[in-house]
């Protein structure tokens, strides 16, 4: 096996001295002429040399490895987001490692402890549904607080206010599907929900059902069946609300919503003719699915910009705290957090 290239082999093959090596190729502010730099990147190209991250890591006090927690990786809207995050991370030289809590407490606990015992510049986490339930919320926030890198939640809580944190309206979400289905004319109107104990499902159903009580119409609460955001949760929830008589119906996710259609489809029924359906978040185009289906948007790429944008601004400060060049409050994301809140969009179906 060859042996590895090193700095000292670096700076011997540039004809410079190993601490010269080091600040430039850690971009650390050195008189380093241009006639220098460039044998030190030929060097570095000849001798395939590949910089020892831990040893790097004890020059600029990071790592270079952010974590992002999912509750569902097989939720494609979760994949897909953690794609877009590991893009964002990439483009400015940072690693993803994506960890899945399967909705669980307890992993979410385990996680947070051996990702941080790993030395990760941050923490981005969508918090498990276990942690959003009721009275779980303190115990949440005990758990990120005995995180010492910067932690962004990110889509369930972001109203806490005790933490950074990104999301979506989802009452304003809720609204823009009822408004959809009402203006279609429809007045007996279904919703297949999620875990309404999880902060944003309960958010989309109180937005839809405010849109229609303020509208004039009756929701009708039968109408009304619990999914767990899966193909099978629309597909079990259908007969119910077929059968009780609605000409259209919300499912709180686009998985559900395919479910749903699936379910018509075996009953002899049509999109829009028979009954509209609508989805939301719009993410089964990226899989080449659902794009004639009406859905409220809410954009896996700006959610994955902002919460990134986010956690890279708390890294910055955190290595200035480190290296001694900021002093202030060294967990600003705590003691001074900020809650971005994105604007989800109408995407009407292009042909039903």
């Amino acid at each position: 096996m060859a042996r590895r290239a090193t700095l000292k082999d670096v700076a011997a093959a540039a004809g410079v001295s190993v601490t010269t090596v080091s600040l430039v190729l850690n971009d650390r502010p050195a008189r380093v002429s241009t006639e220098k730099r460039e044998a030190i990147a030929r060097a570095v190209k000849q001798l395939n040399y590949v910089p020892n991250q831990n040893a790097r890591s004890l020059v600029t006090k990071q790592s270079k490895l952010v974590a992002l927690i999912v509750p569902d990786i097989e939720n494609l809207f979760f994949a897909a987001l953690a794609k877009c995050v590991e893009d964002e991370c990439a483009a400015q030289g940072y690693s993803l490692i994506v960890a899945n809590s399967d909705d669980s407490r307890e992993s979410e606990q385990a996680l947070l402890r051996r990702l941080t015992s790993r030395g990760v510049d941050g923490v981005l986490l969508i918090p498990a549904r276990e942690s959003c339930a009721a009275g779980a919320g303190a115990a949440l926030r005990e758990d990120v607080e005995r995180v010492t890198c910067p932690v962004v939640l990110i889509d369930r809580l972001t109203q806490c206010g005790w933490c950074d944190a990104v999301g979506f309206d989802n009452y304003l979400g809720g609204r823009l599907a009822a408004q959809y289905l009402l203006e279609g004319g429809h007045k007996r109107i279904g919703i297949v929900t999620g875990d309404v104990a999880e902060s944003s499902a309960a958010d989309r159903r109180r937005g839809f059902v405010d849109a229609i009580e303020q509208a004039g119409e009756r929701f009708d609460p039968a109408l009304c069946v619990s999914g767990d955001y899966r193909f099978d949760g629309g597909y079990h929830a259908a007969d119910r609300i077929i059968d009780g008589g609605a000409t259209a119906v919300f499912c709180c996710n686009d998985v559900m919503a395919l479910g749903f259609r699936q379910r018509m489809a075996e009953r002899g029924l049509r999109v829009t003719e028979d009954m509209q359906v609508i989805g939301y978040d719009n993410i089964l185009k990226r899989f080449g699915l659902g794009w004639r289906m009406a859905t409220v948007e809410q954009s896996v790429a700006d959610l994955a910009a902002a919460c990134w944008g986010m956690l890279r601004e708390r890294i910055d400060v955190a290595v200035r705290a480190k290296s001694g060049t900021e002093s202030g409050d060294a967990r600003p994301w705590l003691s001074n957090p900020q809650v971005e809140v994105l604007t989800p969009k109408l995407v009407q179906a292009a042909c039903a």
